[in-house]
């Protein structure tokens, strides 16, 4: 959650509970008291998440300091509205976790020496892709474009792309490691590249599609 018109103001944040009595919704706070202020006297503030790939906010006011299970939390009033977004230029697979696939990212930054960055491939379409950062290797941040990226493509070969990262987000999984996905579009990849990653994409679903079959 974020202030309307100031995402660095934000947190990560986790909905705790719905008050059905009060009509509101308890939601995690921050270790930041002072950020956790400025959160309850702003006018609006935007909850962003997404689920199985959609984007879903909404925009809470009047925020309230309460507390969930004996610990500092935060309130709001259940949305009145909910904006859903779901983008799907192109058909988007999955890439299995036991045939993965990934990118050798360069990765420059100031203060930092040169380095390349391997990271695993989540799923993939002729328009971008998506990345699972498991170890913190990349910058995180919207916007940002990778050059000279190299995929890995099994059984077809390797192709040459640049990536604009159009969005991340933090994924915590139940052993409580954090990961980043980020979420990436092609930067005007040639034919012979489009055509490379159509190969790929379409040798992947005829396998996927063979096993749910039970070949």
């Amino acid at each position: 959650m974020y202030i309307r018109g100031n995402p660095d103001q934000s947190i990560m944040t986790t909905i705790l509970a719905f008050d059905d009595t009060t009509g509101r919704i308890i939601v995690d706070s921050s270790p930041d008291t002072l950020l956790n202020q400025r959160l309850v006297n702003a006018p609006a503030v935007i909850f962003d998440t997404q689920v199985d790939g959609i984007n879903i906010n909404f925009t809470a006011q009047e925020l309230e300091h309460t507390t969930h299970e004996g610990l500092p939390a935060i309130a709001a009033p259940l949305p009145e509205t909910i904006r859903r977004i779901q983008r799907r230029e192109f058909y988007r697979v999955e890439i299995p976790v036991g045939e993965p696939a990934s990118c050798t990212i360069p990765v420059v930054e100031r203060g930092r020496p040169p380095r390349q960055a391997v990271v695993r491939m989540k799923d993939i379409s002729v328009g971008g892709l998506a990345l699972i950062d498991t170890d913190n290797e990349l910058p995180h941040e919207s916007g940002r474009i990778f050059r000279d990226v190299v995929l890995s493509l099994p059984e077809v070969g390797e192709a040459t792309v640049n990536l604009d990262v159009l969005r991340t987000r933090s994924i915590v999984r139940p052993n409580k490691k954090e990961i980043i996905e980020l979420a990436c579009r092609f930067v005007e990849p040639s034919n012979a590249t489009a055509a490379l990653i159509q190969n790929y994409i379409g040798r992947l679903e005829r396998r996927l599609n063979a096993k749910r079959r039970g070949y």
